[in-house]
């Protein structure tokens, strides 16, 4: 975007209007200076030839002769002479020029269509008109006037229309100053906002309510500016959505490279198990060694058992993950619920060394799953039963969150490590790597409670407590 910078839309018309109107004012003084006195000395020889055509057309004979004639002398500012067809005076103005003397100087002589001849005359640095003419009576006609009065009259005329022109002028600019400020104003306004538009701005909008094209392009700068900026904002959703899709399959590809690398180990170990004792039965049974063989075949079972349970969660994750699942849902109270579960686990806490507590309030009525979340209160208590340590204490709390419920299972032990917290959630991840496979943990448990807690849309997490470990889970509140 150039950054020039000229003179502004409004000093712009403001100068460019003057500029007309001053050359107007010097066009109109131009021809006033050079052709008024000629405009107002012909219309002078035109006012004298009517003066003299309406003499011509009365009748000398008449009473009132010589009294129009007197009264048209007044009227037209003229003098006027006429004489007998033999040079008799007939009638001489009461202001003859002829009797001042002086000698007369003819300057100028024009003979008129109708025969009548205008001559100007110079007496004594003075220029007088002279028209002369032939009466239908046979007499001749002299029409006189003062040509100095008509010059003095049109430098009047000149100089107020100078005075007036140029006060009409600069009273012109003010009026050009105001009216461009005016006009302009929206379109600076504009300008100012399409330029915060070109800079990705559309805060602004244009408030110009006339009628005319500049309201109608502020309108269109408005819808503009809202397209823009839908378009703008649509866009910048598709790119995030694209860069979030794209960083979600790049995430899924590294957990698919890590869950085949963790089900193959996962797998590759009771496979090797099976495999070993299978031979060794087999062996035993060549041997005739039949009690040797079952037990064989006993640790064959318990490892079968253990690769069926793994498959059947890897199932079971996987039906979570990709929404094949569907959710059952049904109200319940909360505090049954729990209980049913945990009565069930008494003989566990007990062979363990755990004590266990529990405290749900009465007539909590959730929503949802029954049959998933029970799946998430076992995998958070089995989880919980595997780490307990020290007093070795496992206690399960609720807390009312207004629209839900926070179910809290807390067990005493160590920490979990803060580089960990996030990752248990990962399949096959284990924090804890002590813990020996015996225990039948694979490090899917977490994996499904974060996929059952999605599906029913509520949170979940855990966080390090004192003495311990909390893990928590949210339950819809009916």
């Amino acid at each position: 975007m150039s950054n020039k910078k000229g003179l502004s839309i409004r000093f712009k018309m403001f100068f460019e209007i003057s500029a007309i109107l001053l050359a107007a004012v010097i066009l109109i003084l131009f021809i006033n200076t050079r052709y008024l006195n000629d405009i107002y000395f012909f219309n002078k020889k035109k006012d004298m030839t009517n003066s003299a055509e309406y003499i011509n057309t009365l009748d000398i004979k008449s009473g009132i002769y010589f009294g129009s004639v007197t009264s048209l002398e007044s009227e037209k500012n003229i003098s006027v002479d006429i004489y007998d067809s033999d040079g008799t005076p007939l009638y001489l103005s009461a202001k003859n020029i002829s009797a001042n003397g002086g000698s007369a100087r003819i300057v100028e002589t024009e003979t008129q269509k109708d025969g009548s001849v205008i001559e100007i005359h110079e007496i004594d640095n003075k220029q007088y008109i002279l028209l002369k003419k032939n009466l239908s009576f046979g007499g001749e006609l002299e029409i006189y006037a003062n040509k100095s009065d008509i010059d003095t009259n049109a430098d009047i005329a000149l100089t107020f229309t100078w005075g007036s022109v140029l006060l009409i002028f600069f009273a012109s600019l003010i009026f050009i100053f105001f009216y461009t400020r005016r006009f302009t104003k929206p379109l600076i306004k504009m300008s100012e906002i399409t330029e915060k538009m070109s800079n990705m701005d559309f805060s602004e909008k244009c408030d110009v309510k006339s009628r005319d094209e500049i309201g109608h392009l502020s309108d269109s700068i408005n819808n503009l500016s809202v397209s823009l900026d839908t378009t703008l904002n649509d866009l910048n959703e598709k790119n995030k959505q694209l860069s979030d899709d794209i960083e979600k399959k790049q995430t899924l590809e590294q957990l698919r490279k890590e869950f085949i690398s963790s089900i193959s180990h996962e797998l590759k170990t009771p496979i090797a198990i099976i495999k070993g004792y299978a031979e060794g039965a087999q062996m035993m049974l060549d041997g005739d060694d039949s009690k040797g063989a079952a037990e064989y075949c006993e640790i064959i079972t318990k490892e079968s058992d253990k690769m069926n349970a793994l498959v059947y969660e890897l199932l079971e994750l996987s039906r979570y993950e990709l929404g094949d699942s569907r959710l059952e849902i049904e109200k319940f109270e909360l505090k049954p619920f729990i209980e049913d579960y945990t009565d069930a686990e008494k003989i566990v806490f007990e062979e363990k060394g755990i004590r266990f507590s529990a405290e749900i309030p009465e007539n909590a009525l959730c929503e949802g799953d029954t049959v998933k979340l029970s799946m998430v209160l076992n995998n958070f208590v089995s989880n919980a039963v595997s780490h307990a340590d020290g007093e070795k204490e496992i206690k399960i709390t609720c807390r009312d969150m207004a629209d839900k419920y926070r179910i809290t299972v807390f067990n005493s032990g160590e920490h979990i490590k803060d580089e960990d917290i996030e990752k248990i959630w990962k399949s096959f991840y284990r924090a804890d790597k002590s813990h020996s496979r015996k225990e039948g943990r694979f490090g899917l448990g977490l994996s499904i409670v974060s996929a059952i807690q999605n599906l029913h849309g509520m949170e979940y997490g855990v966080k390090n407590a004192e003495n311990g470990v909390e893990f928590w889970f949210d339950i819809k509140k009916v």
